[in-house]
């Protein structure tokens, strides 16, 4: 990238190595990273907790739908079936997103099984009501990464990088990957942003926020 910010937004790359480790410091503060990510159990559980909460939304969304529609077909005292096509609408949403939900998990395992995690130096973004933004350094050429988190509002914490500033990644830049705390406890799943200028807003507000210059 030319100007400001002083260096280049990725576009088609994301935080790498040459082989499995992690990769070298180069200036940025960051936690060790463990062996490969699926092999890591923390991960590992993390992937799992989030398929059983997905699992639980689907099934209990068309449980409760199927019981109310059943209700509705027997027939019930007018106030209350007022109250029951609302009822099959909000189940019929949380059937939905769990589906989607699975459908991210099923993105996750394959990110996961592709490569080790990265730890990355890490700045939020505020996107108000909108998807909650992250912008990752590669820890060895300081290259800034831009990605929108694709989860529920109340998940947006997990993409947050805290005073540490750092968060550890694995994924591709160009299609997506998992974010999570260092440890690996929590997994979410992120998207490159798209436009050279909202990717070049993002690194200015990231640099603005303190992301931290690469070493000579």
């Amino acid at each position: 990238m030319n100007g400001e910010p002083g260096r280049a937004v990725a576009a088609g790359s994301g935080p790498s190595g040459a082989d499995g480790a992690p990769t070298a410091d180069r200036g940025f503060a960051h936690a060790p990273v463990p062996a490969p990510a699926p092999a890591d159990p923390r991960t590992a559980g993390a992937l799992r907790a989030y398929r059983r909460r997905a699992g639980r939304l689907v099934l209990g969304g068309a449980l409760v739908a199927v019981a109310v529609a059943a209700a509705m077909a027997a027939g019930v005292a007018e106030p209350v079936g007022q109250l029951m096509a609302p009822v099959i609408t909000f189940s019929l949403m949380a059937c939905a997103i769990g589906l989607g939900s699975l459908a991210v998990a099923r993105r996750m395992a394959a990110a996961l099984g592709a490569g080790p995690w990265r730890a990355c130096a890490a700045r939020a973004v505020p996107q108000g009501l909108q998807a909650a933004g992250v912008v990752l350094a590669d820890p060895v050429t300081g290259e800034l990464l831009p990605l929108r988190v694709v989860a529920l509002q109340q998940r947006y914490p997990v993409a947050d990088p805290g005073p540490a500033g750092v968060l550890w990644w694995c994924g591709d830049a160009r299609r997506g990957g998992v974010l999570a705390p260092p440890g690996g406890g929590s997994l979410i799943w992120a998207r490159p942003v798209r436009g050279r200028r909202e990717r070049l807003r993002y690194a200015r507000v990231a640099e603005a926020r303190g992301m931290p210059v690469p070493a000579p």
